[in-house]
């Protein structure tokens, strides 16, 4: 029986002949078998057991002699039972060879066992139905190292979704720091455009008082000074009748004054 996991199989059964015949089959399968001759000895080596069993079979009386509710055919059942409450990765088998039908299919409904096999047994269907258990015991891993692996993925996912919340709620606060700047500049712009306009009759007065002023007049800036405005003068009057479709009669010397 080739498997990718080292599976274990426990085998419970007061009778020991059957117990190692069970064995005998299933170790030549390349199974490792654990014997158990009673319910408690089976439990205390399923809590005893570093791992889970890959599947338990149980015989249904197994402790017909020592205990009372033997009597009523529910003992292999309320081990498995008790087993799954332990281990409930294991698969469950039910050896038996009771004829009340009803007990084992509300076995089988309660999900205490998956399957049941009567005795006395054939090796071959005893053989495919371990095979089919440790088959759905590796399904059983398999989804939980999936479901294992979601959870540290989804844990990673929530720590990484609050990173970027947090960053972005730092970038829409330093946005809005920003915007307020920005704002408080635009402000600022305005209010030097505003303040900042000079009138033309403003510089003129300020050139006249300037000349009352000086007592000392100096030609040759005076010239200089009024030379540039009219240059200046000259220029905007070309851009406006530029614009209008006109054109400024240009000084025979190539300047405006």
């Amino acid at each position: 029986m080739e498997a990718e996991y080292q599976h274990k199989i426990l085998v419970v059964d007061d009778d020991a002949q059957v117990a190692k015949i069970i064995g005998k089959q299933l170790e030549a399968e390349g199974v490792e078998v654990v014997l158990a001759d009673s319910s408690e000895s089976a439990l205390k080596r399923i809590n005893e057991n570093q791992k889970p069993f890959s599947l338990i079979i149980s015989d249904q009386r197994s402790d017909e002699m020592q205990d009372t509710m033997s009597t009523t055919g529910t003992v292999g059942t309320e081990f498995l039972k008790q087993a799954k409450k332990i281990t409930p990765d294991s698969q469950r088998f039910l050896l038996t060879a009771c004829s009340d039908i009803g007990i084992i299919i509300n076995a089988v409904n309660k999900g205490c066992i998956q399957r049941y096999i009567s005795k006395p047994w054939d090796r071959n269907f005893l053989i495919k139905a371990v095979q089919h258990g440790l088959k759905r015991f590796e399904r059983c891993l398999e989804n939980d190292k999936l479901l294992g692996l979601a959870k540290t993925q989804n844990s990673k996912l929530y720590e990484l979704n609050c990173e970027l919340m947090e960053k972005t709620r730092a970038h829409n606060n330093e946005s809005q720091k920003l915007k307020k700047e920005i704002e408080r500049l635009e402000s600022l712009i305005a209010n030097l455009t505003c303040t900042g306009q000079i009138k033309q009759a403003d510089v003129i007065d300020q050139i006249e008082d300037i000349i009352k002023n000086d007592t000392g007049i100096d030609t040759e800036k005076m010239t200089q000074l009024l030379f540039e405005t009219i240059r200046i003068l000259y220029d905007q009057f070309n851009e406006i009748a530029t614009r209008n479709g006109f054109e400024m009669p240009i000084p025979k010397d190539g300047t405006p004054c």
